[in-house]
């Protein structure tokens, strides 16, 4: 064999071996079975029966393809995948938390799917929040690329109880002043009840920041990166939401709640008023007498918007440590569309993410209707983000809600507990406008205009 010979052999082998490993590696297309894991972060036994037939349903139109459904505790998700993300061991497909973004994408754990996404045939049938928010303003806005498609829509509004409201009298609250006098006028310790479900713990601050942005119209920084947080109204917002359980609104052991402990306060008769998601839904549906309670919109700030109220629950994302990307975004694809996605978005009571979707009755009546009322509200402003700075990571599962428990604890003050959380989201915001000076500062605005 001459040199010649030789090297076109090589070539030929070269240009063999690569395409072997861009069909059959990536996505099972040269007849090869290949499996890839995908990682739910939230487990219950409803999702899991969804998933194990969903995944059969995709097997069977991809029988090269077999997909392990791998689950994670939500509670230990953020770690564990942080470690999979360092050591590569990530699985193929993962539900990641958008906020997770923060420290997954500078880390270099997930894989950009702008390429697919932009080609998606089924991209323009997203509805518009989806579409103008959750790809564009908050990925491809600040990270340059898309990382997840989201798997539904998640939106905040008010369970309360009707027949409490009857029995006092009252109206349904609209705007935060009104529910802060239901809270009150609701809560009778003799009978062990209380106005509203308090959430102390895990998250707790999120919800407090709920109405801080009523006050700061939806803006979580000044310009110059400051956290608004340190402004006087803020701190009197904080003041104010907390003393539902300072003076006892809510129950004592409410400090140690989280979504579990305060959604069954709310089905057990314990509390009248909860702030939650449309997955409450069903367990309100399965505990709770018909005529007793409903879903309303989030309430309004003085100004009449509403800010806050949606936002993706979790997103498909594919690892960058994936040796079958093409095959992973195949089973995204099969997850998020319209039937497969009116099922889950049913099944977890949640809005699906596709405008058709949106016309099946079943999403425009009952408690689901508070939701979408709310959605459709054209004064619902969804505020700005904390940011995109890696150290929100360690924000949000090891400081923020730690800070508020020291002031519900009576060990703190508030204007230091806010000073604390202020300055740690100013130093970590500043310096990544520093470090990124094209990045916009997280801003609120509504979506449709």
């Amino acid at each position: 064999m001459n040199k010649r010979m030789f090297g076109l052999l090589a070539i030929s082998t070269a240009l063999l071996v690569t395409t072997a490993c861009s069909n059959g590696g990536g996505n099972g297309g040269s007849g090869k079975k290949i499996e890839i894991s995908f990682t739910d972060v939230a487990p219950s036994p409803e999702r899991e029966k969804f998933f194990n037939e969903i995944i059969a349903d995709f097997e069977k139109e991809n029988t090269n393809i077999k997909v392990k459904l791998e689950t994670v505790p939500w509670d230990q998700a953020f770690a564990k995948l942080t470690t999979q993300g360092q050591s590569k061991t990530m699985p193929d497909v993962v539900n990641v938390y958008p906020a997770w973004l923060t420290s997954f994408v500078p880390a270099g754990y997930l894989e950009p799917i702008s390429t697919q996404y932009d080609t998606w045939d089924k991209k323009d049938n997203l509805t518009a929040f989806i579409k103008n928010v959750t790809i564009e303003k908050q990925q491809r806005e600040p990270y340059k690329d898309v990382y997840y498609i989201p798997d539904a829509f998640m939106g905040g509004a008010m369970f309360i109880r009707t027949d409490w409201m009857k029995e006092a009298k009252l109206e349904l609250p609209k705007t935060w002043d009104e529910l802060f006098n239901v809270a009150e006028k609701l809560t009778d310790p003799s009978k062990n009840r209380y106005g509203y479900s308090f959430r102390g713990a895990r998250g707790g601050f999120d919800q407090i920041f709920a109405y801080i942005f009523s006050v700061t119209k939806g803006e979580s920084y000044e310009a110059d990166g400051t956290s608004v947080l340190l402004r006087p109204e803020a701190l009197a917002a904080f003041k104010r939401y907390t003393d539902m359980y300072k003076k006892s609104y809510a129950p004592k052991d409410s400090i140690n709640w989280g979504y579990q402990e305060m959604v069954q306060g709310f089905t057990s008769g314990v509390t009248g008023m909860l702030f939650q998601t449309t997955e409450v839904v069903a367990t309100a549906q399965a505990s709770m007498k018909d005529g007793t309670w409903t879903v309303i919109p989030s309430p309004t700030d003085a100004d009449g918007n509403t800010y806050g109220g949606a936002g993706a629950s979790w997103g498909y994302s594919i690892s960058k440590n994936s040796k079958n990307k093409e095959a992973a975004w195949k089973f995204i694809e099969f997850l998020s569309k319209p039937e497969s996605n009116n099922k889950y978005s049913k099944t977890m009571t949640m809005i699906p993410i596709m405008q058709d979707s949106l016309k099946d009755p079943e999403f425009g009546q009952g408690p689901m209707k508070g939701f979408i009322d709310g959605l459709n509200d054209p004064k619902l402003i969804p505020p700005a983000d904390y940011g995109k700075f890696p150290e929100l990571g360690e924000f949000r599962e090891s400081i923020m809600d730690a800070e508020v428990q020291k002031y519900l604890l009576g060990t703190q003050s508030a204007e230091d507990t806010m000073k604390h959380l202020g300055d740690f989201l100013t130093k970590g915001q500043q310096k990544f406008m520093k470090d990124h000076p094209d990045t916009p500062v997280p801003h609120a605005a509504n979506y449709k205009g």
